[in-house]
């Protein structure tokens, strides 16, 4: 489970209430809590604290390299957090409530430093499962059988990139840097040098979905049903609990075998093209072309466009783009000084005004807000 650092600011109040140590809003619990679906001696419970949020994060240690983690947690106001995997890792996540509910996903962990805002009064219920480092080339090497070659490629750029920020040279190919990486502790990444170096290297990575988001399929529901109301205890409990837990994997893995067979309804060349438009908007955020210059550059007409951005990143080219600048925006007011109306203009808002709106409506905070909290951490860092 991610360690967690965290800040709190008011939206409606400027003056902030800043929690730094765990002890201040994350206590040990017990298995015996009312709220939790199951429990045993051996788990870690963990409960917010009331001025905080409600709710608790419980987690089973199945085997030393596997665990399942259940969330059921409500923040009171909206909150910044910094998580950060100790060891790289392999997450599979399954959202019931929150900001994506009903979508699975996953993600590899190699130790950097990631702000997370929490909004206000969301609910975050999820089912998340970890495969340590002795397990986490097994399921990447079944992954990246799965992903369609675009996805794979910039999956790759990812390991990659945190190679060059940790050893500061490239390997000779991703799985070489894959192994190196886990092939020691890692050590957290400055959140600054993490970033830059993933946007030198490969700025496309920013408008990417490498968390390879999809929607659950029953199965996955039944499953997650079964594992929530497991009527087993002590040791029986814990091998019913690792064996659905594989089972959940198993269906992910499918649901991965499933998207790269899929019959595109465009040509490997178009597909090409879409991502080709992708990285031509990461690269231009402050004076984008228009979809029929976009259109133009890439030689496909609007329609095939629109309807490949929609197949690809699930979205229109505007709203890529505007997630794409949302994304840098955040990036910048976490790794630099400037002040949010030069944020605003670095990424392609000349209003300020629309973009403080656009970012509170995608990060749950306005971007004084989230600079004021980032600002602080600095300082208790020095």
């Amino acid at each position: 489970m991610p360690t967690l650092h965290l800040h709190s600011v008011s939206d409606s109040d400027m003056a902030s209430r800043f929690l730094n140590q765990v002890s201040d809003y994350l206590h040990p619990g017990s298995p015996s809590d009312s709220r939790l679906f199951h429990a045993d001696p051996s788990d870690q419970i963990q409960v917010w604290s009331p001025q905080v949020g409600q709710g608790y994060i419980q987690t089973i240690s199945l085997r030393e390299d596997l665990s399942l983690v259940i969330v059921d947690d409500t923040m009171h106001n909206a909150m910044l957090m910094n998580t950060c995997k100790q060891e790289a890792a392999l997450e599979f996540e399954f959202q019931l409530a929150g900001s994506a509910p009903g979508q699975s996903s996953l993600t590899p962990h190699f130790g950097m430093r990631s702000p997370n805002p929490r909004p206000a009064q969301q609910r975050r219920f999820k089912v998340e499962i970890f495969f340590g480092p002795s397990a986490f080339m097994t399921y990447y090497q079944l992954i990246a059988e799965r992903l369609p070659p675009q996805a794979l490629n910039l999956f790759h750029k990812s390991v990659e990139c945190m190679h060059r920020s940790q050893f500061g040279h490239q390997a000779a190919s991703p799985q070489a840097a894959l192994t190196q990486i886990l092939s020691r502790t890692v050590s957290p990444l400055p959140l600054s040098q993490s970033i830059a170096d993933l946007l030198l290297f490969a700025p496309e990575l920013l408008g990417s979905n490498h968390t390879v988001q999809q929607a659950m399929v029953p199965e996955m529901h039944q499953v997650i049903h079964q594992i929530l109301s497991s009527p087993y205890s002590g040791q029986v409990r814990r091998a019913y609990l690792e064996r659905k837990v594989l089972e959940l994997v198993a269906l992910k893995l499918n649901a991965l075998e499933q998207l790269r067979s899929l019959s595109y309804p465009l040509s490997p060349g178009d597909l090409e093209r879409i991502y080709q438009a992708g990285k031509v908007l990461t690269r231009h955020l402050q004076s984008p072309p228009s979809i029929e210059d976009l259109s133009r550059q890439v030689g496909l007409n609007r329609l095939k466009l629109n309807r490949g951005f929609h197949h690809v990143y699930g979205t229109t080219p505007f709203r890529y783009l505007r997630n794409c600048r949302l994304q840098l925006a955040q990036i910048l007011l976490t790794t630099s000084e400037l002040a949010v109306k030069e944020v605003a203009y670095r990424v392609g808002y000349t209003n300020c005004s629309r973009f403080a709106t656009a970012f509170y409506q995608k990060f749950g905070l306005n971007p004084k807000a989230f600079q004021l909290q980032i600002d602080h951490r600095r300082l208790q860092q020095t």
